[in-house]
């Protein structure tokens, strides 16, 4: 009888080592820590054969940082501060979240395309599952978030409740008009943010309108869903303006739509089915005030496209004027 002791001892050393567990940390040992004044961030995608060849971009406010694809993740080194994180596909955004004020701290966030957010994990449960995947390479340089603004322009998807009841509509004078933007009763379980070049106008929810009182001149607007949708306002003081804030069913794009005068029997059909909302003074806090800041920002960057025409814009103006 043959000896089988060496091939015994051969075959029970593969099997040891294709069951022996993988070691306890994924490999991130050349990421430098966080300094003071940044948050590292690790978007985690959880694999799922379901949109398996689809890649996600990753917004940090304004600016598109990183890709992450199928079981694998992705490492953001941000500024410390108020972060609003997106991930997001062709327009739509399927996660959000703010990351404030966490100095030096390294924040793990898990994602499974159906998941309706991100998960924050602590460091043992992230490195248990990114032991197993490969991590993204990084993109070239940061690009501008231009169509992935759904969750920075519409707070309340990140639980800002900014809005209440009207305590009475302006009227216009001898230096300003009136603007009331409106909706419809489409997308009722959707909210959709107004923006100035001067900051928020208000979120509007289905069958809500909102009043702002501009100086005479020239004034740009902007919302978004899928995509932004920007508005020229030509106004003359002493004037009302009506804007339907639109919603199209087929693909969740908006578009912030004039009402001329010839459509003045439907509008009074419209605005009676709308409740008057205004922004709260007092729920503007500083974490909304910082992200004021950065959508008026991208709204003066996208008026001073429309100017020099590079970007497309709808016109409010005489034709529009009640």
């Amino acid at each position: 009888m043959k000896n089988r002791q060496p091939y015994i001892f051969i075959f029970v050393c593969i099997v040891t080592l294709s069951i022996a567990p993988p070691g306890v940390l994924a490999d991130t040992s050349d990421i430098a820590p966080p300094a003071a004044d940044e948050t590292l961030i690790y978007v985690i995608r959880e694999g799922r054969l379901l949109g398996k060849a689809n890649g996600y971009w990753i917004a940090v406010n304004d600016q598109t940082v990183a890709r992450v694809r199928n079981n694998k993740y992705a490492v953001v080194r941000a500024k410390t501060g108020l972060i609003t994180l997106n991930l997001a596909n062709s327009g739509s955004v399927f996660a959000a979240t703010t990351i404030d004020n966490r100095a030096s701290e390294t924040v793990y966030l898990k994602w499974r395309l159906g998941d309706p957010g991100f998960t924050e994990l602590d460091e043992a449960s992230a490195n248990k599952m990114m032991r197993k995947m490969k991590r993204m390479e990084p993109i070239d340089a940061p690009e501008p978030n231009n169509e992935h603004m759904a969750v920075l322009m519409n707070l309340s998807r990140l639980g800002f409740d900014l809005m209440r009841p009207s305590a009475g509509e302006p009227a216009p004078d001898n230096e300003h008009a009136v603007i009331t933007f409106f909706r419809g009763k489409e997308a009722d379980k959707l909210e959709f943010g107004v923006w100035s070049e001067n900051g928020f106008v208000g979120t509007l929810a289905a069958s809500q309108a909102t009043s702002i009182a501009v100086p005479a001149g020239t004034h740009f607007f902007m919302g978004a869903n899928m995509g932004t949708t920007l508005l020229k306002a030509q106004v003359e003081a002493g004037k009302r303006y009506y804007v339907l804030y639109d919603y199209g069913k087929m693909i969740g794009r908006v578009r912030l739509t004039p009402v001329s005068r010839e459509q003045s029997s439907d509008l009074q059909g419209w605005l009676s089915k709308v409740n008057h909302v205004e922004v709260n003074a007092s729920a503007m806090s500083p974490r909304v005030r910082g992200r004021e800041e950065v959508v008026s920002a991208v709204v003066r960057a996208a008026a001073a496209k429309a100017k020099s025409g590079q970007a497309d814009f709808h016109l409010l103006g005489g034709d529009h004027a009640y």
